[in-house]
């Protein structure tokens, strides 16, 4: 068993506050979020938000003025009020010590917590930055059973530490623990226990580890050692993009998906092509770490060698069954699951089956974000590829690709629980298209709230601008300046407008989220 210490504890009020109340946001504000006439009812592959020529999106197109800022995934407490970490994505580097909050709604407005306040309050000697908005390695807030809040942030220098936070049920006090030795933290946000969420830490050299937490008598937290769950040469799931569950705990144990940069090796001494992805199983009653399981291989279509894009997620339905969507690089996932109760064999999973062939003239899919509800149904969005046409205006096939005219999707892929206990897989399309016919990505990230309703934070990044495009990018964003490099391609582009969409229904139709769609979930409140 890991030998356990206790981290201390620091509560930490916001400076010249008092109970550290939140306070109100610099993002919100009275008045309409969206024009009623112009919010689209989106209906994914038949009627998605269409991006026009250029940096024309849901603001300019649909009135989109949020009261809050929707820069990271939502979480919901128990009462099933949002959580959002938020920056303002225009700030250089996303640099979250000039402008972090976490965001959530009192008596029908935004408020919320500085975080550099809480951070400068707690850690005197910490004058750097931490990173926030799509480049930090993880924005996720997860609410446990005992309904206390937790998230995470690596500090950097001068001060720099590793900080978990926590936010008790019932209390406007944030908690910060310094963890130690911790590389780059992830909170594991699928536990459907009442204990802590363990942490997940992405060590250099590709270790993956998991660090469990407990609550002990007096009401602090106890951290655990870290316990190794893969070899070096290992990686989890992109956190920019899709950053999909890596660990999901059934009772006492927690199995975490990862993927290697190391080949496997065939019978004839080649390596195998793709990225091999794995599963590994800790069980905290025994301390015992099972051997890392292969499931499969994700794929990129123009290199059979392992690709830092292709590691999957992992989700625990009701009955702890396992589901690992593999990821891949511009080409099909795959969706493998259990078949015993403790899958600790590769005999105990079933066979890989091929996700995003619906399109099949498509390059395919990257960016894994899964969700599974408490029906069981599980939810995938994914960033899709076309390859575009040939002249003639003919699909091209696998081994060519006009970039020129490809497009970039937000596709929504659904699997409903069937009466014979498999799960059914339906690919409905693109939810969202970018104006732009070269590279994109969206930066999206998928949750679901007590009510079971789903929540898609995206905004849109745009590359390999033509000149026309970077007069219009500096146009709409003058504080800004693009630059060429030595190969005369514009730099300095950031992401910008982040949007959350919902459905109400499972996933059959979606629409711009707003604060009025918060306030209505709240339990208790019908």
């Amino acid at each position: 068993m890991a030998v356990r210490f206790i981290a201390t504890i620091c509560i930490a009020a916001l400076p010249a506050t008092v109970l550290a109340q939140p306070q109100p946001t610099p993002y919100d504000h009275q008045g309409a979020e969206i024009d009623a006439d112009l919010a689209p009812v989106v209906v994914p592959g038949e009627t998605p938000i269409v991006h026009q020529k250029y940096y024309l999106g849901e603001r300019e197109l649909l009135a989109y003025d949020p009261r809050f800022m929707p820069t990271g995934r939502v979480a919901f407490d128990l009462g099933n009020q949002p959580l959002i970490r938020a920056a303002d994505p225009v700030i250089e580097q996303s640099d979250g010590s000039r402008d972090g909050w976490v965001q959530t709604l009192r008596d029908g407005r935004w408020v919320g917590w500085s975080l550099p306040g809480i951070l400068r309050e707690t850690y005197p000697d910490w004058t750097g930055t931490f990173l926030a908005g799509v480049r930090a390695r993880d924005t996720r807030i997860v609410v446990d059973g005992h309904g206390d809040a937790w998230t995470v942030l690596n500090l950097y220098a001068p001060g720099a530490r590793r900080v978990l936070m926590r936010l008790p049920a019932d209390s406007d006090a944030w908690e910060c623990y310094e963890v130690p030795d911790a590389g780059a933290l992830l909170l594991e946000p699928n536990a459907r226990g009442s204990d802590a969420p363990p942490l997940i830490m992405e060590q250099s050299g590709g270790r993956i580890f998991v660090r469990d937490m407990e609550r002990v008598e007096d009401g602090s937290i106890a951290i655990h050692e870290p316990v190794a769950l893969s070899p070096e040469q290992s990686f989890l799931n992109p956190a920019h993009s899709g950053a999909g569950p890596t660990a999901a705990t059934v009772g006492e144990r927690t199995w975490v998906t990862f993927a290697r940069t190391a080949p496997v090796m065939g019978e004839d001494g080649q390596p195998l092509p793709g990225t091999p992805n794995y599963v590994a199983c800790y069980d905290r009653a025994t301390g015992e770490v099972s051997e890392p399981i292969l499931l499969g291989f994700g794929q990129n279509p123009y290199t059979e060698k392992p690709d830092g894009h292709n590691a999957g997620a992992i989700v625990a339905d009701s009955e702890g069954g396992l589901h690992v969507v593999i990821g891949a690089h511009q080409h099909n996932f795959w969706y493998v699951r259990s078949t015993t109760d403790v899958p600790l064999t590769r005999g105990d999973w079933g066979e890989p089956e091929a996700l995003g062939l619906r399109r099949r003239y498509d390059c395919g899919l990257t960016y894994v974000a899964l969700a599974i509800g408490d029906d069981d149904t599980l939810h995938c969005v994914a960033r899709n590829m076309g390859r575009g046409v040939s002249p003639e205006g003919r699909p091209l096939p696998p081994d060519e690709i006009n970039n020129a005219d490809m497009t970039r999707t937000l596709d929504y892929l659904r699997a409903k629980r069937q009466a014979d206990g498999s799960w059914q897989w339906e690919e409905l399309g693109p939810l969202v298209v970018s104006f732009h016919r070269a590279y994109s990505i969206f930066y999206h990230k998928l949750s679901i709230d007590r009510r079971g309703r789903l929540f898609l934070t995206y905004y849109l990044y745009a590359d390999q601008l033509t000149d026309e495009m970077a007069e219009a990018y500096m146009l709409k964003w003058p504080e800004e300046t693009l630059t060429r490099n030595d190969a005369g391609a514009w730099k300095g582009i950031r992401p910008h407008d982040p949007v959350i969409l919902m459905s109400d229904d499972g996933g059959d139709a979606w629409r711009i989220a707003t604060t009025a769609d918060f306030e209505a979930g709240v339990l208790g409140e019908e």
